[in-house]
């Protein structure tokens, strides 16, 4: 009785509900889901200690998903994160009603979802990319900054010392100037 409230609440877009179902699906594979629905989409996050088959979990996923029958959810987004990284290793996107849909893996001989792949490495790369260029700039700004500072130092030098050349006269007496 209490499973198939579950499946109910689910079904209606509950995030609690399909990540407690989904956690007794994947408990045995050691991956614990968190899930949440923002404007139909449904964003799931798998956490582990290792990282699984990819094209499995999906795969695993989204039946379970499609076995739901969920009303309002259209879109899922699958992130995976392991616990010790701080930023998901890979992600998924794909439809729930585009159920026929799919694209054979030779490598793996698995059926898996057609969709955009949105592959967190590649935003993990992207990010390092970011912070290069990021470093990048910030290099380039110090090195003008240096090279003012220099000139700067250096224009104020030359006019010192032509003031220094110049003669003043003396402020305390001489001994020849006071006889």
């Amino acid at each position: 009785m209490v499973q198939y409230r579950f499946i109910q609440l689910a079904r209606q877009g509950n995030s609690k509900a399909i990540a407690t179902l989904l956690n007794s699906k994947l408990h045995s594979e050691g991956i614990k889901v968190k899930a949440s629905v923002v404007n139909n989409w449904l964003h799931i996050l798998l956490e582990s200690d290792e990282l699984p088959d990819r094209s499995s979990i999906i795969y695993l996923v989204r039946n379970q998903l499609l076995k739901l029958k969920l009303d309002s959810i259209k879109r899922v987004k699958l992130l995976f994160k392991r616990y010790i990284d701080e930023y998901p290793t890979w992600g998924q996107e794909f439809d729930l009603e585009l159920s026929l849909e799919c694209i054979f893996d030779n490598k793996q001989n698995r059926f898996y979802p057609k969709s955009k792949i949105n592959n967190s490495k590649n935003k993990g790369l992207n990010n390092l990319r970011m912070s290069q260029i990021t470093l990048g700039i910030v290099v380039i700004i110090l090195f003008i900054a240096l090279v003012v500072f220099i000139r700067k130092t250096l224009i104020k030098q030359p006019s010192q010392t032509l003031n220094s050349s110049k003669i003043y006269p003396q402020a305390l007496p001489t001994e020849e100037n006071l006889t």
